[in-house]
């Protein structure tokens, strides 16, 4: 009988000898699920760093800093009239 030798990217279904190429499996999707991960902190950083900015350049906050300077100003001139 005659041999002949299996191609590398195609097996034998037995019994009907014909060829299927080989399935590729598919990419886990861990990498996809950590890129969503990094994505994700990415986009609660970048939210907390903007809400942090908006909250010290409010009008409140920038009144509260230079209310707390007067004070400061003020508590050395007392401090300088007083002695």
């Amino acid at each position: 009988m005659k041999q002949t030798k299996q191609q590398a990217t195609s097996k034998v279904v037995p019994f009907t000898g014909e060829f299927y190429p080989d399935v590729p499996e598919p990419a886990s999707a861990v990498p996809n699920l950590a890129a969503f991960l990094v994505m994700l902190a990415a986009a609660l950083v970048a939210g907390l760093s903007m809400g942090a900015i908006s909250t010290y350049q409010s009008a409140s906050q920038v009144q509260l800093r230079e209310m707390k300077a007067q004070s400061q100003q003020l508590e050395k001139v007392k401090n300088q009239v007083c002695r």
